[in-house]
């Protein structure tokens, strides 16, 4: 890590360091008194590792939104569905669940629902592959652990919203089985409720869960999209 150097600060001359201040404004102003952020690029870095920490996700993904993403023949429907819920993620999209063929932009989807919806201040909201969060949950077992399982389930169902990746690639043991039900069950009634809401990306038709899943998933107030789009990889180039 490098250290700063000559006149470097290490502190924002417009903030002094603080991240945010209050606008110099008549008491009649609706905005007097209120905090807004420093926008000095002082700070760019550090939002950046911030926002990618919270939504777990890299910092290179943060920056992502659902508007750069580049529509494809059959990818229509899936901008429209993840459109509708950054816009209302407590309506009757609560859950979405998007199956296709691979790299076809299901997974840069979700990051982007995830990014608009923290940017929005509506979060937070968090990415995740489904085997990840099965790992994550079990090293709670873990001697020395941060966190009890209670502590870690709690934190997951208070996620406004979490994106769900490769929802059918994790290996099913009998605890990411009986996980998978609890949790998927506990954000399914928070969804119908409208206090929390679920985005899922997958290669198969969900029809391919366990029943209790798929029964909970093609509930008729949700969605599932399939993404017929063919994939891009075969046509990335070096930049």
């Amino acid at each position: 890590m490098s250290t700063p150097t000559g006149g470097e600060s290490l502190i924002c001359p417009d903030c002094n360091g603080l991240g945010f201040f209050r606008l110099d404004l008549p008491t009649t102003d609706k905005r007097f008194g209120k905090l807004v952020p420093c926008d000095n690029p002082f700070h760019a870095t550090e939002r950046l590792s911030r926002l990618a920490m919270a939504s777990n996700l890299h910092e290179g993904d943060v920056g992502r939104r659902i508007k750069d993403l580049n529509p494809n023949p059959g990818s229509a429907a899936m901008l429209t569905a993840a459109r509708e819920l950054v816009d209302n993620p407590a309506g009757p999209s609560g859950w979405l669940y998007i199956w296709g063929g691979p790299g076809n932009a299901k997974s840069e989807v979700l990051i982007a629902i995830v990014n608009e919806i923290n940017e929005a201040g509506r979060g937070p909201a968090m990415y995740a592959t489904y085997a990840h969060l099965v790992n994550w949950i079990r090293e709670a077992f873990n001697d020395g652990a941060d966190g009890s399982y209670i502590d870690r389930f709690e934190k997951l169902k208070a996620l406004k919203l979490l994106a769900v990746d490769e929802m059918d690639k994790a290996r099913d043991t009998e605890f990411g089985q009986e996980f998978r039900f609890h949790f998927l069950d506990e954000r399914y009634r928070q969804a119908i409720l409208g206090t929390t809401a679920m985005v899922f990306a997958g290669n198969s038709n969900p029809d391919q869960l366990p029943l209790p899943i798929w029964d909970r998933v093609r509930d008729g107030r949700f969605k599932v999209i399939h993404n017929q789009a063919s994939s891009a990889r075969p046509n990335m180039r070096k930049g």
